[in-house]
């Protein structure tokens, strides 16, 4: 599978693999992302070699992501999951680990490409010994959950603060995570890039739809449903809250709320029992047992018949990058509730395909969510300008922005076909809802 001619990338994921079930463990957003990045290339003509470390022993060591993107397990510390605290420590190992395996095969990189922190200094070992550019995206950041009132994590700050001064290039997310780095790490805006993530615009089967809501039996009932990691950043004690608050409402007593997805790494260590634990303790506290299920991680290609099935899609983090979740629900013609945070603001359009929450009241997500759920027509009319907005957001595009950040880096003689800086990026207006 050796490919000679340099034109390859190597793309560093020492945690999260593309292929991984998405919602179990700390699997989320990242993994979709670096997939449909991979796929996408390879339609291009690019390929890819996408390094994760072992963490199942019955996996074999390379994997098909698409035709000309493999995905390679390196043997670094024990083939079974562990706490991301414990992977610092491996992270030499672990770029050894890949720098054997390109002389093992004479592979030649044209960059490396590094996803989230962890990934960075196996990325920077990769530059210093090929001699190749390093493009380093991040994902989310621990001073945008520090900023956020979350725990600080201060050598993760520090390693990240000198992966931003020594990168070639940053990847952002969105507009507000470029924000972040230059605010909060000091970064140089004119090395960072914002490609922001795609989503799949195919609608949901009306048949599997209806299958769905019989499976489920909410029949006759109306749906609010949360997708993603159970872990305190995602801020689903607050909906749990917020439902609680319904309870007190007559023209709410039919709403049932729909959690999907697993602890995080994160969320099993967050109290006694993990985060789905202490979820479930809040709502027998507060009563409303009946009215919350908890469905566990559901395949993301099922996703989209429990975003169709729902009458209001509820995003109540704490701090998010970007906001894929709200973005997908938007595709299923789904309105949003969302906390006004980092780049969820780009991709919910307030009053528009949906509302956005200042601050972490219940009841204030329980007026925005009753408000939407009051209004038949007006969810129609969100719904469908929710879709709208959504096709306004592209795998492609963001293939596409990224070749051509690619291109400035290991051809900068050569001008890129693109916008890539600060100074369009980041203050670049959201795309418009009639687009």
């Amino acid at each position: 599978m050796a490919e000679p001619t340099g034109r390859a990338i190597a793309v560093v994921s020492v945690h999260a693999s593309p292929l991984s079930e998405l919602g179990r463990g700390d699997n989320g957003g990242m993994n979709i992302g670096v997939r449909r990045l991979c796929e996408g290339l390879a339609e291009r003509g690019v390929p890819t070699d996408v390094f994760v470390r072992r963490d199942d022993p019955h996996l074999p060591a390379e994997r098909l992501i698409a035709p000309g993107s493999r995905l390679v397990l390196l043997d670094v510390g024990p083939p079974h999951p562990i706490p991301k605290q414990e992977l610092p420590a491996l992270l030499d190992p672990f770029a050894d680990a890949l720098l054997a395996h390109a002389a093992s095969e004479s592979r030649s990189y044209r960059l490396v490409h590094a996803h989230y922190w962890l990934s960075g200094p196996p990325a920077r070992r990769v530059r210093e010994r090929l001699g190749i550019p390093w493009v380093q995206s991040f994902h989310s950041l621990a001073r945008m959950k520090e900023a956020a009132g979350l725990p600080p994590d201060l050598e993760r700050g520090r390693v990240e603060e000198v992966l931003a001064a020594e990168c070639d290039r940053m990847v952002a997310m969105s507009r507000a995570e470029g924000r972040a780095l230059v605010r909060l790490y000091g970064a140089n805006p004119v090395r960072i890039c914002v490609a922001e993530p795609g989503v799949d615009l195919h609608p949901a089967d009306p048949a599997a739809v209806a299958e769905l809501r019989d499976e489920l039996d909410v029949a006759g009932r109306r749906v609010v449903l949360f997708a993603g990691r159970l872990e305190p950043l995602k801020g689903a004690d607050t909906l749990i809250e917020a439902i609680a608050e319904m309870d007190r409402e007559p023209h709410l007593q039919d709403v049932v709320c729909l959690f999907i997805g697993d602890d995080s790494g994160d969320g099993a260590r967050a109290s006694h029992g993990g985060e789905r634990r202490r979820l479930e303790r809040l709502a027998d506290r507060a009563g409303i047992l009946d009215r919350i299920r908890f469905l566990g991680a559901v395949p993301h290609e099922r996703l989209a018949r429990y975003y169709a099935l729902a009458d209001v899609c509820v995003v109540p983090s704490r701090v998010e990058t970007f906001g894929l979740v709200a973005l997908e629900a938007q595709a299923q013609g789904t309105p949003v509730v969302a906390s006004h945070v980092g780049g969820l603001p780009e991709v919910v359009a307030d009053e528009e395909t949906g509302k956005l929450v200042e601050g972490r009241e219940p009841r204030d997500y329980c007026a925005a969510i009753s408000a939407i759920l009051h209004d038949e027509a007006g969810r129609e009319r969100m719904g469908e300008a929710a879709r709208r907005r959504a096709a306004t957001f592209s795998w492609g595009r963001m293939v596409d922005l990224l070749l051509s950040i690619y291109g400035r880096v290991s051809s900068p003689e050569i001008p890129a076909e693109l916008p890539c800086g600060y100074e369009v990026s980041l203050a670049a207006e959201a795309p418009p809802v009639s687009a």
